[in-house]
């Protein structure tokens, strides 16, 4: 009947990218990424790779059946969103001359005096949003995409920089044929005619393409580095968080009403043996927490 608003699926399909996202939904679309991070199917150096999607979305209707999460664009468009958020937040407390931000572990949030502030935004508007405002996905985040970013942002890949070396080898040919076609139309000039005492230019040309190419394969070998240095980096800053949720965790369930003293000692000898579900487990809300154990201890 006409005039009668769209209801369900179809209302939501009307919605598209526009639909509101509720803090449990984004708890679990970020926990489902860390997941399928870890089988490893669709990772790649950008996050994941084609397919992903539609995986995801096969994840989500088994954790929120009601939610009618679809790949595209429900999904797609968070994510993306998620994925710029996080970035501005990675950028503060990663960035080069960047040491006035911390990360606040139980806020979940940057933090920084005024004076680093006011000068930061001057220049990047877009992290004013997080002055006051938590981001509780970006621990979980940093295994998915800090490879990308650092590596993205402060360095070429390997790839590059040896698209590089050929592309300046195919013009240091080029001159050489110039050369050579030069000398070519000099062949018929006598050498009683010629000073051939001095150095055969072509040990100039030979000496000058081993230097160039040797620099290359330095630079190379120094980007090569600065990717390993970050990656090494990522994992430490990781695994530090890791400890430290791992010590935080006795007095964050303990603070939890409404579990019996068998679930809170369950919990506590479980929840440490999967990373990702611990992660998960202090990005939920105090209200939140006491479900979700319940969940946790049901399948594990």
């Amino acid at each position: 009947m006409s005039g009668v608003p769209p209801t369900g699926a179809s209302s939501q399909a009307s919605r598209g990218s526009k639909r509101k996202w509720v803090p449990e939904e984004d708890a679990t679309l970020v926990s489902c990424m860390v997941d399928l991070h870890n089988v490893g199917t669709f990772n790649a150096d950008t996050g994941f790779k084609a397919g992903y999607l539609n995986e995801l979305e096969k994840m989500l209707e088994k954790a929120l059946p009601r939610a009618m999460l679809k790949a595209k664009p429900n999904i797609e468009s968070r994510i993306r969103c998620l994925k710029r958020e996080w970035s501005v937040v990675y950028d503060m407390l990663n960035g080069q001359n960047n040491s006035g931000f911390g990360w606040d572990e139980h806020r979940q949030l940057v933090v920084a005096e005024d004076a680093v502030w006011e000068s930061y935004v001057k220049s990047h508007k877009e992290a004013s949003q997080f002055r006051h405002r938590s981001f509780p996905y970006y621990n979980q985040l940093i295994a998915i995409y800090a490879r990308d970013r650092a590596t993205g942002k402060d360095a070429q890949t390997a790839a590059d920089v040896l698209e590089e070396i050929h592309a300046e080898d195919e013009r240091t040919t080029d001159m050489n044929e110039e050369r050579n076609t030069f000398y070519d139309c000099e062949a018929d000039v006598s050498l009683d005619d010629m000073d051939v005492s001095g150095t055969d230019p072509r040990g100039d040309r030979d000496q000058g393409g081993c230097h160039f190419v040797g620099e290359k394969i330095q630079t190379v070998g120094d980007q090569i580095s600065r990717t390993m240095a970050s990656e090494v980096v990522v994992q430490q800053k990781s695994e530090e968080k890791m400890e430290e949720k791992a010590s935080n965790l006795y007095s964050a369930l303990w603070s939890i009403e409404g579990l019996t003293d068998d679930q809170w000692y369950d919990a506590l000898s479980k929840i440490p043996d999967h990373s990702t579900q611990m992660i998960v487990f202090f990005s939920l809300p105090s209200i939140a927490r006491l479900e979700w154990v319940k969940r946790f201890l049901s399948h594990h």
